[in-house]
C-alpha cells in the first residue's frame, strides 16, 4: 500500500495559489512540498523519539481461536511467526528511518497541479495513514499524515510565500 498526499486539496493554499502566475505558482508548489516532506526536525521525515509498546498493550486478547493465542496476536500462526523473525523474541530491533526516509514527491516539471507526496516504503500505510494506522505505531508517537500536514501548514505557507517573493523579485 502506498501512503500519498495531494496538497491542492487544501482550501488555503487554493486560496492562494489562484490569482498567481503559472511560472510563480511551480516555485510555490516546490517550496510548499519541500517544507511539507521536511527532515528530521519537522515534517513528514520527523520520526517520534524511540519508545517501546507491546502488542499486548496495543491489541489486548485479541485471538478468537480456542486455546487463544497470546494477548496481542490474532492467531497462534501469528505469533510462531513474529517468534521466528525475532529469534525466540530475543532479538532486539533498532529503527532503520527506512519509512521516514521514503518520502519523495513526484517530479514537478511539467505542472503545478500534479504535485504528490508519496512514500511507498513497506508498512507505510499502517504508519502513516490517516484511514490505515495501526494501533501499536500509533502509540509509539507515529503521525498520521493530515495530522502532520496540519501542524505544518503554517509554516510550508511561509516557505511557498517566500520562493513566491524570491521569484517576484527575480524578474
Amino acid at each position: 500500500m502506498i501512503v500519498k498526499f495531494i496538497p491542492r486539496r487544501l482550501d488555503v493554499v487554493k486560496r492562494y495559489i489562484s490569482d498567481l502566475p503559472r511560472g510563480t505558482k511551480i516555485h510555490f508548489m516546490r517550496a510548499f512540498v519541500n517544507y511539507i516532506i521536511g527532515d528530521t526536525r519537522h515534517g513528514l521525515k520527523h520520526e517520534p523519539p524511540n519508545k517501546f509498546v507491546t502488542r499486548a498493550r496495543a491489541y489486548g486478547q485479541v485471538s478468537q481461536e480456542n486455546p487463544p493465542a497470546p494477548a496481542g496476536y490474532f492467531s497462534w500462526d501469528q505469533f510462531r511467526y513474529v517468534a521466528a523473525i525475532t529469534e525466540g523474541f530475543t532479538k532486539i530491533y533498532s529503527r532503520t528511518h527506512t519509512l521516514a526516509s521514503a518520502w519523495e514527491m513526484n517530479p514537478q516539471e511539467s505542472d503545478w497541479r500534479r504535485v504528490k507526496i508519496f512514500n511507498e516504503a513497506d508498512g507505510a500505510a499502517w504508519v502513516f495513514g490517516d484511514k490505515t494506522q495501526a494501533r501499536q505505531p500509533a502509540l509509539v508517537g507515529w503521525r498520521r499524515v493530515s495530522d502532520t500536514v496540519a501542524a505544518n501548514l503554517a509554516g510550508a505557507l511561509r516557505a511557498g510565500m517566500a520562493a513566491v517573493k524570491a521569484n517576484l523579485k527575480l524578474k
